[in-house]
This record gives C-alpha cells, structure tokens and sequence, in this order.
C-alpha cells in the first residue's frame, strides 16, 4: 500500500504516489535554488510547473488517476536539469533538432493560428507565409481560402508547451523551457519599457 499526496501544479491538481511527491519536491526545490539570481524565476518556475503537470496529466486515464513514484522519474529525467543561464555564460551545444510536427498556434495568429502553424513547421517568417496565402489566394480564384477552412478544421491545436516546441522541431526539455519563457518575458519587458 501506498501513501497518496495531492498537491498543485500551478493551479491544477494532481495526487502522486509519496515518493514520486518528494522527488518533485526535490526537482523543484533545485530549480528554484538554481534560478535563485533570476529576476524571471517565479514566471520561470511556473511555466516549469505547467509543463510537468502537462506531463503528469498524460499518464492518467479514466482507470488511473495516481502518479507514480516509476512515472514521476521518467517525466523529470524527460524534462532534464535546470542550470541557471545569464547572458554572458556561453551556450550550450545545441540538441539536435526533434521531427516538426504541424500544429494551429494560436500564440500571435491573426484569424486561427493556421499560418503561425505552418511558419513554425516550414522555419519561416509567419509574414512570409500570410503573402504567400493571399498571393495564392488571388491567383488560384479563392482556393487557398477553402485549403486554409479545411487546415483550420483538421490540424490540431498547440496547447501544451511541448506541442509548441514539436511545432518548431525543438527538443523539449527544462532547459529550452527556461531559455524560451526568459525570452519571452524579455521581450515583454522592453515592449512594457518603450510605451
């Protein structure tokens, strides 16, 4: 018999195993250690937070609805080590790069996140790709319009961090998790700064 601890994952509920909670405790307890110097670290932390909730979700069904202390391992071995980064560290050498997979990314998307999809999928400007369908569009009398409804309607949707980065070919791991928010958050700030 096993103790099961409920705890919240950036606002949503999970109930592990004893083990795997004090593994995740531990996890996280060093993360936060190492992004001590961070100004980002409580957005950091829970995105990290979310990602590994994403992750715990996965592993249960209608029949199971405990995380054990076996799948809470493979899930941070899966997410991999947070290392504070700074600007003037080098970085490290890039992971190779993981299959795109085509996904809606509504982040940014203008009508459905359609050509924000397939910008991330071909490695393009999502500009060069919104020209391009109404290039098409004018050219081919309106079928882009009807391949852009059936692309809106059949690609699925991005909604987890590691689908974002599938979209992208990027391995998905703590570390790209880290880089990715500390530049969001970046960008955030100097867009806060200029208005």
């Amino acid at each position: 018999m096993q103790t099961v601890v409920t705890l919240s994952l950036n606002g949503k509920a999970f109930k592990l195993e004893e083990p795997a909670q004090a593994r995740l405790r531990a996890y996280l307890d060093a993360a936060a250690k190492a992004l001590a110097q961070d100004p980002d670290r409580a957005e950091i932390l829970a995105d990290l937070e979310q990602a590994i909730g994403e992750k715990c979700a996965k592993t249960l069904s209608a029949h199971k609805d405990v995380v054990s202390a076996a799948e809470m391992e493979a899930i941070i071995v899966d997410m991999g080590p947070v290392q504070a980064t700074s600007s003037i560290e080098p970085k490290a050498p890039a992971m190779p790069a993981a299959p795109r997979k085509l996904y809606q990314i509504r982040e940014g998307s203008m009508l459905a996140g359609v050509c924000n999809g397939l910008a991330a999928y071909l490695g393009l400007d999502v500009t060069i790709v919104r020209v391009a369908f109404v290039v098409l569009t004018f050219l081919t009398g309106g079928f882009w319009i009807l391949l852009y409804a059936v692309m809106w309607f059949m690609v699925p949707t991005a909604e987890t961090f590691e689908q974002m980065a599938a979209a992208r070919g990027e391995p998905f791991n703590a570390q790209q998790l880290m880089d990715r928010a500390k530049a969001k958050y970046s960008e955030f700030r100097a867009k806060r700064s200029t208005t």
